[in-house]
C-alpha cells in the first residue's frame, strides 16, 4: 500500500475511533490504530497536525485523538525516537488539557475506573477495556513479524522512562 494510502488511512481511522465516546470504540479498529501508530514508517506528525488543526472540530474529539497517541507513543514497541516525535506533538497541544477536571471523572480517577493519562486530558472515559485485545500486538513476537525497526530494536531491555509494558494493570 503507497505511503499516501496508510497516511490516509491512519487520519482516517483516527477520526472514526474519536467521533464518538471512545467507549465506542471498536476494539478491532481501536487495534488497527495501535498497529498504524506502532509499525507504520511514514512521518504521522503531519498526518496528526492536520487530524487535530483541520479535520477533528470539537475540543472533545481533539482530546481523544490527543490521550490516544500519547498513551500508545509510551509502549515499548515504539521506536525511541518516534516516541520523541509523538511526544513533542502531543505537549504542543497540551493546552487542550483542561484546568480542572469534571467532578465526575475525578470519582472515576478516585474509584480507579479511569486512566489517569485520559484524565489529565479532561476526559471520563478511557480505551482500558479495549486494550485487552489490543496488547496483543505490542509483543516482542508480533513486533517481529512485521518486518520492521521497532522499540525493541533499540538496543534496551526494559522500557524507557514513561513508557509502558504490558501489564494487567494495564488491562482491567
Amino acid at each position: 500500500m503507497a505511503r499516501q494510502n496508510l497516511e490516509g488511512n491512519f487520519g482516517k481511522l483516527l477520526e472514526d475511533v474519536t467521533r464518538e465516546g471512545l467507549g465506542r470504540a471498536s476494539t478491532e479498529a481501536l487495534a488497527e490504530l495501535a498497529k498504524q501508530l506502532w509499525y507504520g514508517q511514514g512521518d504521522l506528525v503531519p498526518v496528526l497536525e492536520e487530524e487535530v488543526s483541520r479535520r477533528l472540530r470539537h475540543v472533545d474529539q481533539k482530546q481523544r485523538a490527543l490521550y490516544l497517541v500519547d498513551r500508545l507513543r509510551r509502549f515499548s514497541c515504539v521506536p525511541r525516537d518516534k516516541a520523541t516525535m509523538l511526544k513533542a506533538f502531543v505537549s504542543s497541544w497540551s493546552s487542550l488539557k483542561p484546568a480542572a477536571q469534571s467532578p465526575r471523572a475525578s470519582q472515576l480517577l478516585a474509584a480507579h475506573r479511569l486512566d489517569k493519562l485520559a484524565f489529565e486530558w479532561g476526559l471520563e472515559e478511557d480505551v482500558s477495556p479495549q486494550m485487552k485485545e489490543v496488547l496483543q500486538y505490542q509483543t516482542r513476537h508480533y513486533a517481529a513479524t512485521q518486518g520492521v525497526r521497532t522499540g525493541y530494536d533499540d538496543g534496551v531491555s526494559a522500557p524507557a522512562e514513561g513508557r509502558e509494558r504490558a501489564t494487567p494493570a494495564l488491562a482491567r
